[in-house]
């Protein structure tokens, strides 16, 4: 009996087997005992009844309509009926049946589909599933679906032994969750803590037993049709380790669907953090619905976005069921799995930490790596609480960067709300919010989501949130920064990257930028300006010059209430500085005539390298402006770096206004590539090489002259290439803010420094240097980078040369009409002396003025003399004396004094 019930068996595994290859229209049902528990309500029982557990291994319904489960004791051979209920059982569904109890001890059973009174027994016995409602009368009728003998005494069993003996607080349950199934008690079940499921837990599905070799294979990992959860898809490093593999009857919930496909989640989960119960369903087949519970049969692949151009990013894990007939859906309107609620676990330091190389390499998570931590949930529903904005809303793709609870636990975080970078933290913690089911309202940098819910995906090298809930948008109101007025005796020196600036951006961006550098900056006496773009912007017709753009941008400066700037600039090569192609791009020195003083040295061109040698002034520039060695490799692509000379109360300064190579072509930070390779840096550090070796000429010369070198430096405070400037003796005035206000871009939400004003030492102690926030925090930009500005305090000095003169006093009359005392003082000088003067008057006696005064200055009451001329100069004095003493004064001339 027992070699035909076998040999019966095996003929019935070799048709499912069969059938598992076929179309699915040739699929089939099959039911099997999963579990039997007999200790039900004994001494230590874990339930107060029996039950005996089926599952349906097939992947077709099966019908057990007027079927039965039939106990008999171990040697016995009469068979106890319990019938089935007339239901259709789904394919990895679990049908319970409660038998009867023998006391009072245990915890009541999950609600049974079927409830008995039979009782079996806690250690030995029999078990059949039969497909009639009437007892058998022999296990090798056709009727006989599956037989389990348990424990030393069974007469009959499946293989080669009985399985194992249970006890009243263990049960003997199928191995793989009831799955398999190789026609032998013994090895096919374990003694178990018992585990009751019933029609309402998850699907299991495990209807294939796959082959040692099959078909199917794509590539990648080896082996036939794999009948496997989501968890194992994504498995618990970064590559599935099924990729290329087919797998059968995935099942889940629908939460999200796209143009492409959709968001599949298992709500039965495994409880290993490493591995994602969600996945990417890639379908153009099959109309998805959210909250479908569906079955995905497809081939396992790793998408990496951004096609050809992607290959620094990571890949998504997704299932390819565009095959026909590859999606069965079980049923509708399901509830969604929960929401993992992103906590204080949320990495805020490490991006990542492990071996240098392809992560996707790596065998096993970090849950303390950003990227890893995000990778766990690929494809799930995630809630994250005080979602807040730390980069505006992007205009093409409504993508906003976001930080969990509100920002709390971040590194650095500004006093406007975003979260900012330092050397050693690039905030593993952003994720981007995108659009999914719910549309993304447009934010500023502040604003908040008190809730956010949705799907974790990866692309642009970013993690990103898909998503499906939104509560409202809580606007901070964030307003534009305005700097202060700078003083008479301060020069105010700003940086500005305009963005690819040209007449046609049109009115509206023009009048904004003037807006900004008149009323927000308050009209610098310079403006370092970066992407100005020739007259006709990217058209690529050979155009160089930038007057035209140069005009609109004053024209719309003066409309503003700003003053009447001038400005220097060389028009490039065509085509020979990067940027948009017919762009032209350069950067431009405007400056303020009334207030600044430009030294113009003629000679200047787009391949002309400026010089510096030593001059009556100390040190001079061959041209101003000029370019810095023009025809250097390092510059190839790239914008040139313009130089100037600039006088300001008598001080002379050298300005270099620099737009650096972009970070175009460095692998992302959020890329696979750990850490990232920054292939832009070697051209910039070769720029900054250059620009720092022309500073050095400069100070080799004239140890005390006054630098700055302002402008996009595409780097950061820490970088390599600024260290290189500084060593040749300039100071990065950005350091002398607080560090959480050291930020003049906004990047995919890290706000950081690209833009930089440097100065010599001397210009550094007495500079007050401020950034502008107006435009990188916001959606909606007049430009992508933020202005600098920065107040030298620079007073005019004056020498005495009252040596150069011989002084005569006249008498004092008493005016009667002006009431005041009058005289003349004559100078007079061997040669004509060129001014301005300022004639201080000293030793007045108290109660004494000077009535005529031009202004006071520290040294006392002056008049001041344009010029004097060879010979005499006669100068009227008026002197208030209202006590009507002796007038006794002195007087010293005074010539302003350059500092070159």
């Amino acid at each position: 009996m027992k070699v035909n019930r076998i040999q019966y068996k095996l003929t019935m595994l070799a048709s499912s087997c069969l059938l598992a290859w076929a179309p699915s229209s040739f699929a089939a049902g099959k039911m099997v005992i999963s579990q039997i528990y007999g200790g039900g309500g004994n001494s230590a029982a874990v339930y107060k009844n029996d039950f005996v557990e089926l599952l349906n291994v097939g992947d077709a319904d099966v019908d057990i309509t007027n079927w039965s489960v039939q106990y008999a004791s171990a040697a016995g051979t009469n068979w106890a009926v319990t019938t089935l209920p007339a239901i259709q059982v789904k394919p990895g569904q679990y049908i319970l049946v409660q038998l009867g109890s023998n006391g009072v001890p245990g915890d009541t059973l999950p609600q049974g589909d079927k409830v008995g009174t039979q009782n079996i027994s806690a250690t030995t016995g029999k078990v059949v599933l039969v497909n009639l409602s009437s007892s058998i009368s022999s296990v090798t009728a056709p009727s006989v679906q599956d037989l389990v003998g348990y424990g030393s005494n069974a007469s009959l069993y499946e293989g080669t032994g009985a399985a194992a003996a249970p006890s009243n607080s263990t049960a003997i349950a199928r191995t793989n969750d009831g799955c398999n199934d190789t026609n032998d008690n013994k090895t096919d079940f374990v003694v178990s803590a018992p585990k009751p499921r019933n029609s309402s837990s998850p699907i299991k599905l495990c209807s294939i037993v796959t082959p040692p070799d099959g078909g199917g294979n794509t590539g990648g990992n080896t082996g036939g049709p794999a009948t496997v959860r989501i968890h194992e898809i994504q498995g618990s490093k970064h590559r599935s380790p099924l990729e290329g593999r087919t797998v059968l009857n995935v099942p889940g919930i629908v939460t999200l669907v796209t143009p492409n496909g959709f968001y599949l989640q298992d709500p039965q989960t495994d409880n290993d953090v490493l591995t994602s119960e969600g996945v990417f369903v890639y379908t153009k087949t099959f109309n998805a619905i959210v909250g479908d519970s569906v079955q995905v049969t497809g081939v396992v692949k790793e998408y990496r976005p951004g096609g050809a151009g992607g290959s620094n990013n990571l890949s998504t894990t997704e299932i390819d069921a565009n095959a026909a007939n590859s999606i069965y859906k079980v049923s509708s309107g399901n509830a969604l799995p929960k929401a993992i609620v992103l906590g204080s676990s949320v990495p805020k330091q490490v991006i990542w930490q492990g071996p240098a190389g392809d992560i996707e390499q790596t065998t096993q998570l970090n849950l303390s790596n950003g990227l890893d931590y995000f990778e766990s949930m690929e494809g799930m529903l995630v809630q994250v609480d005080g979602a807040q904005v730390v980069g505006p809303t992007q205009h093409a793709t409504n993508e906003t960067p976001i930080v969990p609870n509100y920002a709390m636990g971040s590194n650095l975080v500004s006093p406007r709300g975003g979260v900012v970078i330092t050397q050693n933290n690039r905030n593993p913690q952003r994720l981007i919010l995108a659009n999914g089911s719910a549309t993304v309202s447009r934010a500023n940098v502040g604003d908040s989501f008190a809730q956010a819910v949705g799907v974790i995906d990866y692309a642009y090298a970013n993690y990103q949130l898909l998503a499906t809930y939104l509560s409202p948008l809580s606007a901070k109101g964030l307003q534009p920064e305005v700097t202060r007025d700078a003083l008479a005796d301060e020069l105010s020196v700003a940086s500005f990257n305009v963005e690819n600036l040209d007449p046609a951006d049109g009115q509206a961006k023009l009048t904004r930028l003037a807006n900004q550098i008149v009323k927000n900056l308050k009209s610098p006496d310079v403006v370092g300006l970066m992407e100005i773009q020739d007259g006709n912007g990217a058209t690529n017709n050979g155009m160089v010059s930038a007057e035209a753009t140069m005009a609109a941008l004053t024209n719309a400066i003066r409309s503003a209430g700003g003053p009447n700037y001038s400005f220097r600039q060389i028009d490039p090569s065509n085509n020979q500085d990067g940027g948009e192609p017919g762009g032209n791009i350069r950067p431009v020195i405007m400056y303020n005539p009334s207030r600044v003083g430009f030294v113009d040295r003629v000679g200047g061109s787009a391949t002309t390298a400026t010089l510096v040698s030593q001059c009556t002034e100390i040190a001079c520039l061959s041209t101003s402006p000029g370019r810095i060695d023009p025809n250097n490799a390092a510059f190839n692509s790239s914008r040139k770096p313009l130089v100037a000379e600039l006088m300001f109360n008598g001080h002379k300064l050298f300005v270099v206004a620099n737009h650096f190579n972009s970070k175009g072509g460095d692998q992302p930070i959020g890329g696979r590539f750990q850490p990232p390779v920054l292939s832009s840096e070697v051209q910039r550090n070769k720029q900054a090489d250059i620009v720092a070796s022309f500073v050095t000429d400069i100070r080799n010369i004239n140890p005390n002259a006054k630098v700055v070198v302002l402008g996009d430096l595409n780097d950061y405070q820490f970088s390599t290439p600024v260290a290189k400037l500084k060593a040749a003796g300039l100071v990065d005035l950005v350091e002398k803010l607080p560090e959480n206000e050291r930020y003049t871009y906004v990047f995919e939400g890290n706000s950081q420094v690209l833009d930089h004003i440097m100065a010599t030492e001397n210009l550094s102690r007495v500079a007050d240097y401020d950034i502008v926030h107006v435009n990188a925090e916001f959606a909606d930009q007049a430009s992508d980078h933020e202005p600098e500005v920065v107040r030298f305090n620079l007073p005019q000095a004056w020498r005495d040369v009252s040596a150069q003169v011989t002084q005569i006093k006249s008498g004092l009359t008493y005016s009667l009409k002006t009431k005041t005392y009058n005289g003349t003082l004559t100078l007079n000088a061997a040669n004509a002396m060129q001014g301005p003067f300022k004639l201080v008057i000293n030793g007045l006696p108290n109660g004494v003025s000077l009535a005529n005064k031009s202004e006071t200055i520290a040294a006392g009451e002056y008049i001041e003399i344009p010029a004097l001329v060879s010979g005499k100069t006669i100068l009227n004095l008026q002197f208030n004396n209202p006590n009507k003493v002796a007038v006794n004064y002195s007087a010293s001339l005074l010539q302003p004094q350059i500092n070159y």
